[in-house]
């Protein structure tokens, strides 16, 4: 098979491409009877099915139905395999605008500005990036409110000199002493920009849309990889984000919702983790990491289902019966409360309900209550059984099998 050499992605969306390693699922679409494509062929065929595609779906806007919904279908499918064209490229390159200070005194700092396309490259010593990252990053990097604060990046040469194997954004190993490549300095918040951004101009490439240029890049040298570690330690080993209260302290600000509030003024209340607290008042769930950097951003899940009520009903019940804010605060009673709540009695349909639930903590003895927060093995199953034991009885359930 033949392999590519360079994918260019310019500040205009325009990509170059000098040679290309082709996916299995690309190899199956563009055979022909004279072979394989090979080169930069795959990825221009990709490119042009797609033009084809939308070109058909535009000229038939006023079709039927059926004929449009079909046209979209192939639209899409045929954006899929650009994509998928654009990640079999080998040293991808990225725009960036490198800031370098010119004069630096007390008063003033002069900046000067250049344009280039270069290769990032990671290795096994870079701070890991997730799918989730990337995908809630692209909504970041296009906000107004995004500050483009530096990124600095290292030449790859003493990484080369210490045979340390470098990769490029679609995960191909780079060749040893390739040019134009350079290493990230991560930081807090920067590693995952770079990803981010491969990520979000592939898409664009593949909407005909200009690239991202990657602002205020800085390069920064070392005498050595240690020297290189130890500036990386030094400037990460206190960074950190938002721990769980401080993100829903900023939800409930950016939001301005009834339901964050409640959450974050609770959890001050009991001094409790945010998780737990979330779960006595959205039905025993924890929110995703997704929901909960969207909310972060003042954005609220549209399909959000919560009963403030409900959540203030269980705690204040507890506290009356005499739970003490350590126990109600621990993640076990309110996990039994809900699988219980969700339990359908035998011979029934419905499950039993959290306000069934409510109405058995009500009617559990002082022994009972006394016993649950000194459980110390399986809390939760344990809980759980007295829970249901008392539900039974209140119901003359054991009664009536005996």
């Amino acid at each position: 098979m033949d392999i590519i050499s360079t994918m260019t992605v310019n500040e205009n969306g325009n990509v170059n491409v000098k040679s290309l390693k082709n996916s299995d699922n690309m190899e199956k679409q563009q055979e022909t009877q004279t072979g394989t494509l090979s080169e930069n062929e795959v990825l221009e065929n990709a490119r042009k099915i797609l033009m084809e595609k939308r070109k058909y779906l535009s000229d038939n806007a006023d079709a039927d139905t059926n004929i449009i919904k079909a046209a979209k279908t192939n639209v899409v499918k045929a954006e899929k395999d650009y994509a998928v064209a654009l990640h079999d490229v080998k040293l991808p390159t990225i725009p960036v605008e490198f800031w370098q200070v010119e004069e630096s005194t007390e008063e003033k700092e002069v900046i000067s500005k250049r344009k280039e396309d270069i290769i990032i490259a990671v290795s096994d010593y870079n701070m890991t990036v997730t799918k989730v990252n990337v995908e809630l990053g692209k909504d970041l990097i296009d906000n107004d409110k995004f500050e483009k604060t530096a990124l600095f990046v290292t030449a790859a040469q003493t990484f080369y000199e210490a045979d340390i194997e470098l990769k490029d954004l679609n995960g191909n190993v780079i060749p040893k002493n390739t040019p134009n490549v350079y290493v990230p300095v991560d930081t807090a918040n920067g590693y995952w920009q770079w990803k981010t951004y491969h990520e979000a101009n592939i898409d664009r490439v593949v909407k005909d849309e200009s690239a991202l240029i990657v602002e205020n890049v800085r390069i920064k040298e070392f005498a050595s990889l240690q020297e290189f570690a130890k500036y990386r330690g030094v400037n990460n080993v206190l960074s950190r984000g938002f721990n769980g209260m401080e993100k829903a302290g900023n939800a409930a600000l950016a939001t301005q919702h009834e339901f964050y509030q409640k959450i974050f003024q609770k959890a001050k209340e009991l001094k409790a983790n945010i998780s737990v607290i979330t779960k006595y008042y959205n039905q025993g769930k924890t929110l995703s990491l997704k929901v909960w950097n969207d909310a972060m951003l003042g954005e609220v899940e549209t399909k959000f289902e919560y009963d403030l009520s409900v959540g203030d009903r269980i705690i204040d019940t507890l506290k009356v019966k005499g739970f003490k804010d350590k126990f109600i605060k621990e993640r076990y009673m309110i996990d039994a409360m809900t699988m219980l709540a969700k339990h359908k009695p035998q011979g029934t349909e419905s499950a039993i309900g959290i306000d069934e639930v409510i109405e058995t903590v009500k009617a559990l003895d002082e022994a009972t209550v006394k016993f649950i927060p000194n459980i110390t093995t399986d809390k939760l199953n344990e809980i759980y059984s007295a829970l249901y034991s008392q539900y039974l009885r209140k119901h003359d359930i054991i009664g009536k099998a005996a």
